[in-house]
């Protein structure tokens, strides 16, 4: 069995698609690094229903490196520091990782399914929360968007993990994601996707169940 789970709002307490979970990583971002945070999010995450045209649409779909994206906008919001710094103090903010929802992925893996992430992320972030959060002891591959070359809402995205991983459409690899919209396109994928509410949408899943008993 595949199991496959998103990152925010999943593996990740942050970002979620519910706006009363939300726990954003720039909440106190002008009184730490001086940026103001209203223009910030316009400048690099753009306006609701125009995100697509956005750098950070332009970084997570891997057509715009992430920090030159940065550098070209963190002038025009107060920033004076570096880069680097900027991304470091991003990434860890945005660190808070659901301890009950990776207790059941190392229940997974003993029981020996096979656990992967699913997400929508830009090269770096992908790379952080594989090497230095260690996802990389949980999970047997990341898959994401900037590698695939699609938005996550794109169905193309699913289409190329099908291939990649050979999945039968028989098999229905589980998955797991706070974004109904995504959880719709993955069942067209052949898919059985749930959405994420709490790590009981694990426990409680009819196909792992018998699992925790």
């Amino acid at each position: 069995m595949k199991v496959f789970f998103d990152v925010d709002g999943v593996l990740i307490d942050g970002w979620h698609a519910d706006v009363t979970r939300r726990k954003p990583w720039d909440a106190t971002i002008e009184a730490d690094l001086g940026v103001d945070r209203d223009a910030f999010q316009l400048l690099f995450f753009g306006r609701p229903g125009s995100r697509t045209a956005s750098p950070m649409f332009e970084c997570i779909t891997g057509r715009l490196d992430l920090k030159q994206a940065l550098a070209a906008v963190l002038p025009q919001v107060g920033y004076k520091g570096g880069v680097e710094d900027f991304v470091r103090y991003w990434f860890e903010k945005d660190s808070s990782i659901n301890p009950e929802v990776f207790d059941l992925v190392r229940e997974l893996r003993q029981r020996g399914v096979q656990t992967f992430v699913a997400t929508g992320q830009e090269h770096y972030r992908a790379g952080y929360l594989w090497n230095e959060l260690g996802f990389v002891n949980h999970f047997d591959r990341i898959f994401y968007s900037a590698e695939i070359g699609v938005p996550k809402k794109d169905p193309r995205f699913f289409e190329a993990i099908n291939r990649a991983l050979e999945i039968d459409p028989g098999e229905r690899p589980l998955f797991f994601d706070d974004q109904p919209e995504i959880v719709e396109l993955a069942s067209r994928a052949e898919w059985d996707a749930a959405t994420f509410t709490s790590a009981q949408n694990i426990q409680q899943h009819p196909r792992l169940k018998h699992l925790w008993s």
